[in-house]
Protein backbone atom coordinates (compact mmCIF):
# COMPACT_ATOMS: atom_id res chain seq x y z
CA UNK A 1 0.00 0.00 0.00
CA UNK A 2 1.36 3.10 -0.66
CA UNK A 3 2.44 5.77 1.30
CA UNK A 4 2.75 9.01 -0.90
CA UNK A 5 -0.09 10.82 -0.96
CA UNK A 6 0.10 11.23 -5.40
CA UNK A 7 0.37 7.48 -5.39
CA UNK A 8 -2.67 6.77 -2.62
CA UNK A 9 -4.62 9.22 -5.10
CA UNK A 10 -3.89 7.19 -8.06
CA UNK A 11 -5.08 3.74 -6.42
CA UNK A 12 -8.54 5.15 -5.18
CA UNK A 13 -8.44 6.35 -8.82
CA UNK A 14 -8.46 3.06 -9.93
CA UNK A 15 -10.33 1.64 -7.55
CA UNK A 16 -13.14 3.56 -8.31
CA UNK A 17 -13.16 2.57 -11.56
CA UNK A 18 -13.02 -1.08 -10.69
CA UNK A 19 -16.13 -0.53 -7.87
CA UNK A 20 -19.44 -0.46 -9.01
CA UNK A 21 -21.88 -2.07 -11.76
CA UNK A 22 -20.51 0.09 -14.68
CA UNK A 23 -17.58 -1.63 -17.34
CA UNK A 24 -14.49 0.75 -16.87
CA UNK A 25 -11.13 -0.90 -17.84
CA UNK A 26 -8.76 0.93 -16.41
CA UNK A 27 -4.84 0.03 -16.74
CA UNK A 28 -2.09 2.40 -15.38
CA UNK A 29 1.17 2.30 -16.93
CA UNK A 30 3.86 1.58 -14.00
CA UNK A 31 6.64 3.60 -13.58
CA UNK A 32 9.76 2.06 -13.82
CA UNK A 33 12.11 2.35 -10.37
CA UNK A 34 15.78 2.97 -10.65
CA UNK A 35 17.78 3.36 -7.75
CA UNK A 36 19.12 7.12 -7.37
CA UNK A 37 23.04 5.77 -7.81
CA UNK A 38 21.82 4.09 -10.92
CA UNK A 39 20.06 7.03 -13.19
CA UNK A 40 23.07 8.90 -14.32
CA UNK A 41 24.19 5.43 -16.19
CA UNK A 42 20.70 4.15 -16.95
CA UNK A 43 18.57 5.20 -19.81
CA UNK A 44 14.97 5.65 -18.20
CA UNK A 45 12.12 5.35 -20.27
CA UNK A 46 9.46 8.00 -19.62
CA UNK A 47 5.90 7.05 -19.25
CA UNK A 48 3.16 9.00 -22.35
CA UNK A 49 1.24 9.44 -19.47
CA UNK A 50 0.19 7.58 -15.78
CA UNK A 51 -3.45 5.72 -17.16
CA UNK A 52 -5.92 4.72 -19.67
CA UNK A 53 -9.25 4.19 -19.04
CA UNK A 54 -12.02 3.06 -21.55
CA UNK A 55 -15.63 3.10 -21.92
CA UNK A 56 -19.03 4.23 -23.50
CA UNK A 57 -16.57 3.50 -26.78
CA UNK A 58 -14.26 5.87 -25.72
CA UNK A 59 -10.23 6.12 -24.59
CA UNK A 60 -9.49 8.50 -22.13
CA UNK A 61 -5.73 9.14 -21.87
CA UNK A 62 -5.19 10.68 -18.32
CA UNK A 63 -2.30 11.69 -16.54
CA UNK A 64 -2.93 12.34 -12.54
CA UNK A 65 -1.38 14.80 -10.72
CA UNK A 66 -1.93 15.41 -6.78
CA UNK A 67 -0.96 18.80 -4.22
CA UNK A 68 -1.96 19.76 -0.80
CA UNK A 69 -1.24 23.57 -2.26
CA UNK A 70 -4.20 25.33 -4.03
CA UNK A 71 -2.86 25.70 -7.25
CA UNK A 72 -0.27 22.72 -9.76
CA UNK A 73 2.94 24.66 -10.69
CA UNK A 74 3.95 23.98 -14.91
CA UNK A 75 7.30 23.28 -13.85
CA UNK A 76 8.85 20.68 -15.59
CA UNK A 77 9.80 18.46 -12.13
CA UNK A 78 5.67 18.56 -11.93
CA UNK A 79 4.39 19.03 -15.55
CA UNK A 80 6.55 17.57 -18.09
CA UNK A 81 6.36 18.53 -21.60
CA UNK A 82 6.69 15.10 -22.75
CA UNK A 83 3.32 14.32 -21.42
CA UNK A 84 1.34 17.43 -22.52
CA UNK A 85 2.74 16.67 -25.74
CA UNK A 86 1.58 12.89 -25.65
CA UNK A 87 -1.56 13.74 -23.90
CA UNK A 88 -2.23 16.23 -27.55
CA UNK A 89 -1.04 13.87 -29.90
CA UNK A 90 -3.59 10.89 -28.29
CA UNK A 91 -6.25 13.77 -28.25
CA UNK A 92 -6.05 13.97 -32.07
CA UNK A 93 -7.55 10.76 -32.62
CA UNK A 94 -11.13 9.94 -32.58
CA UNK A 95 -13.13 8.54 -29.86
CA UNK A 96 -9.82 9.86 -27.33
CA UNK A 97 -10.44 12.05 -24.77
CA UNK A 98 -7.00 13.62 -23.26
CA UNK A 99 -6.45 15.79 -20.32
CA UNK A 100 -5.10 16.04 -16.59
CA UNK A 101 -6.89 14.60 -13.56
CA UNK A 102 -6.10 17.42 -10.56
CA UNK A 103 -6.22 16.65 -7.36
CA UNK A 104 -6.42 19.65 -4.74
CA UNK A 105 -6.61 17.57 -1.46
CA UNK A 106 -6.84 20.09 1.00
CA UNK A 107 -9.21 22.38 1.75
CA UNK A 108 -11.67 19.34 1.29
CA UNK A 109 -10.35 16.70 -1.68
CA UNK A 110 -11.35 18.58 -4.76
CA UNK A 111 -10.52 16.72 -7.95
CA UNK A 112 -11.06 18.04 -11.82
CA UNK A 113 -9.98 17.21 -15.28
CA UNK A 114 -8.76 19.82 -17.16
CA UNK A 115 -9.53 19.00 -20.87
CA UNK A 116 -5.85 18.93 -22.79
CA UNK A 117 -7.01 21.84 -25.23
CA UNK A 118 -8.16 23.77 -22.06
CA UNK A 119 -4.91 23.09 -20.50
CA UNK A 120 -2.79 24.46 -23.32
CA UNK A 121 -4.85 27.25 -23.57
CA UNK A 122 -4.62 28.39 -20.44
CA UNK A 123 -0.84 27.58 -20.42
CA UNK A 124 -0.27 30.05 -23.15
CA UNK A 125 -2.41 32.79 -21.57
CA UNK A 126 -0.67 32.30 -18.59
CA UNK A 127 2.97 31.83 -19.73
CA UNK A 128 2.34 34.64 -22.27
CA UNK A 129 0.84 36.89 -20.14
CA UNK A 130 -1.37 37.78 -22.36
CA UNK A 131 -3.93 40.07 -21.02
CA UNK A 132 -7.18 39.85 -22.68
CA UNK A 133 -8.74 36.88 -21.60
CA UNK A 134 -12.20 34.99 -20.51
CA UNK A 135 -10.86 33.63 -17.14
CA UNK A 136 -12.79 35.08 -14.09
CA UNK A 137 -10.11 34.12 -11.94
CA UNK A 138 -6.62 35.39 -11.36
CA UNK A 139 -4.00 34.09 -14.13
CA UNK A 140 -0.76 32.91 -12.78
CA UNK A 141 2.03 32.55 -15.29
CA UNK A 142 3.53 29.79 -13.67
CA UNK A 143 0.79 27.58 -12.27
CA UNK A 144 -2.80 26.05 -12.76
CA UNK A 145 -5.12 27.00 -9.40
CA UNK A 146 -7.42 25.05 -8.17
CA UNK A 147 -10.07 28.35 -9.14
CA UNK A 148 -9.26 28.09 -12.84
CA UNK A 149 -9.88 24.09 -12.62
CA UNK A 150 -12.85 24.76 -11.32
CA UNK A 151 -13.66 27.23 -13.79
CA UNK A 152 -12.19 25.35 -16.90
CA UNK A 153 -12.32 21.86 -15.76
CA UNK A 154 -15.16 19.51 -14.90
CA UNK A 155 -15.49 18.79 -11.44
CA UNK A 156 -15.15 14.47 -10.26
CA UNK A 157 -17.14 14.47 -7.48
CA UNK A 158 -16.11 11.46 -4.49
CA UNK A 159 -16.66 10.91 -0.94
CA UNK A 160 -14.47 8.94 1.77
CA UNK A 161 -16.36 6.12 3.44
CA UNK A 162 -13.97 5.57 6.14
CA UNK A 163 -9.90 6.16 5.00
CA UNK A 164 -10.12 5.95 1.19
CA UNK A 165 -11.45 8.18 -1.19
CA UNK A 166 -14.31 6.90 -4.14
CA UNK A 167 -14.87 8.79 -7.20
CA UNK A 168 -17.89 9.03 -9.05
CA UNK A 169 -16.16 8.31 -13.06
CA UNK A 170 -19.38 7.29 -14.45
CA UNK A 171 -20.73 11.14 -14.22
CA UNK A 172 -17.26 12.09 -14.91
CA UNK A 173 -17.46 9.92 -18.33
CA UNK A 174 -20.46 10.49 -19.16
CA UNK A 175 -20.35 14.64 -18.90
CA UNK A 176 -16.54 14.42 -20.58
CA UNK A 177 -17.80 12.46 -24.06
CA UNK A 178 -20.90 15.00 -24.13
CA UNK A 179 -18.59 17.69 -23.72
CA UNK A 180 -15.40 17.08 -25.47
CA UNK A 181 -16.23 13.26 -27.19
CA UNK A 182 -16.91 15.03 -30.51
CA UNK A 183 -14.54 18.11 -30.87
CA UNK A 184 -11.47 16.05 -31.62
CA UNK A 185 -10.23 15.93 -34.83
Amino acid sequence: MATNQGRIFEEDFQKSAAQGKEKIFFTRIKDTFIPPDLRNRVRITRNDYDCMMFAENHLFTLELKSTKLKSISFDESIIKQHQIDKLAEANAYEGVISGFIMNFREPENKVYFIHIEEFLKYQNIAQNQIKEHTYRNKVNKSSISLAICAEIGIEIKGYKPRTRWHYHLKDFIVEAINTYGKCNN
